[in-house]
């Protein structure tokens, strides 16, 4: 980006990197609504992050709901084609905040592709997420999971949908003690229970964590999980990107909704997720779509706030300081000189608390002098 951005704050600056590394990919800006029915958010609850949503009626008596979510209505709206849809987004949402306990305007910027999900589109996104992050950080860590192995694992505990759902939950939470109890109450079989409880455990290096989650597996579905994740992890490898990549075979999601690769974002100094996605057929199949693939991932810039919501420069280049005492001619005439130079200035009647690296120039009288803190 060129320098005359340089009055972007950082965020606003991110936005316009993101969406050059997406349409450099064939990405096409999708736009949406700030509203939609109520009755189609809440169909879908269990998709969205948080329960509540806020609604209003509209003036022909129809309950509406402001969005509190993108990839639900680009599903919805996504052409029936048998055409590769790939979409990208920069849109505001209105939901529960994760850190505080109250809605919140949330800016969001993301991609869907709907259609055939191959290996190497899968890579394709999983790349532009990394490289998303590393837009925000370059030490930034994409988890990579995989829905196929968690609920290949509980394959092999029950078929009874209330435990599962049971074990399901507390797998997600890695609460291992409580998991063991309940699968000793219900007399589950051992292997599969050890085996949850050393893939919560794992902390390996990744291919560590994959040679152990393979040798864990215990039926085919587990064991395509795992072949999966290898192989995008060697592909990876080739663009030299595996350096930003841990593997988690014990992180999931909600079964309903997505199937296949998990994905979650973090950056230094933010101790929650700031990008999360995955693979959602099912979430298409659930919305009338069947045989239709989906995958994609949302940046949440609410985590964001502290670290970009700064000037891209850290402030003017000048600081101009002026009183009562000060010629308003002049006052005028140097800031004028310094519009047609270019240069970037504020002009206040007190130093601010933080300057950064401005230059300061205070108007005393009739003279300009420079001010030295």
């Amino acid at each position: 980006m060129s320098d005359n951005l340089s009055f972007l704050y950082n965020d606003e600056l991110t936005v316009l990197k993101l969406r050059k590394l997406y349409e450099d990919k064939g990405f096409k800006k999708f736009r949406m609504s700030k509203f939609e029915s109520y009755d189609f958010y809440a169909r879908n609850k269990d998709f969205l992050v948080g329960n509540r949503i806020i609604t209003f009626t509209d003036l022909n008596g129809k309950l509406m709901a402001l969005k509190p979510d993108v990839t639900l209505s680009i599903v919805k709206n996504a052409d029936d084609s048998a055409e590769r849809q790939k979409l990208y987004y920069t849109e505001n949402v209105y939901r529960e905040s994760k850190d505080i306990h109250e809605f919140k305007e949330i800016s969001q910027v993301g991609l869907e592709v709907i259609g055939n999900i191959d290996l190497f589109q899968t890579v394709e996104i999983i790349t532009l997420a990394i490289k998303s992050l590393l837009e925000l950080d370059e030490n930034a860590i994409l988890e990579i999971s995989h829905m196929g192995y968690t609920e290949g694992l509980l394959d092999c505990l029950t078929n009874d949908t209330h435990l599962r759902n049971e074990l399901h939950k507390l797998f997600k939470e890695k609460n291992a003690h409580d998991l063991i109890k309940l699968a000793d109450a219900h007399s589950l079989p051992k292997s599969p229970v050890t085996t949850a409880v050393d893939v919560m455990s794992c902390k390996s290096a990744n291919e560590d964590a994959i040679n152990n989650a393979l040798s864990n597996s215990l039926n085919s579905r587990m064991q395509d999980a795992v072949n999966e994740v290898n192989s995008i992890y060697n592909l990876l490898k080739i663009s030299g990107l595996e350096k930003h990549i841990r593997i988690d075979f014990s992180v999931t999601d909600d079964p309903s909704y997505y199937n296949g690769i998990l994905m979650h974002g973090y950056v230094h100094s933010i101790p929650r997720d700031v990008l999360s996605g995955g693979r959602y057929d099912m979430l298409l199949s659930k919305m009338g779509k069947e045989n239709t693939q989906a995958m994609g991932f949302a940046i949440y810039f609410d985590a964001l706030d502290r670290k970009l919501h700064i000037r891209n420069k850290n402030g003017t280049d000048v600081i101009v300081l002026y009183s009562d005492n000060s010629d308003i001619k002049t006052l005028a005439d140097f800031c004028n000189k310094l519009d047609s130079e270019n240069i970037s200035y504020t002009a206040v009647t007190q130093i601010p608390e933080i300057t950064y690296n401005s230059k300061i120039y205070s108007v005393e009288g009739t003279d300009v002098k420079e001010v030295t803190l």
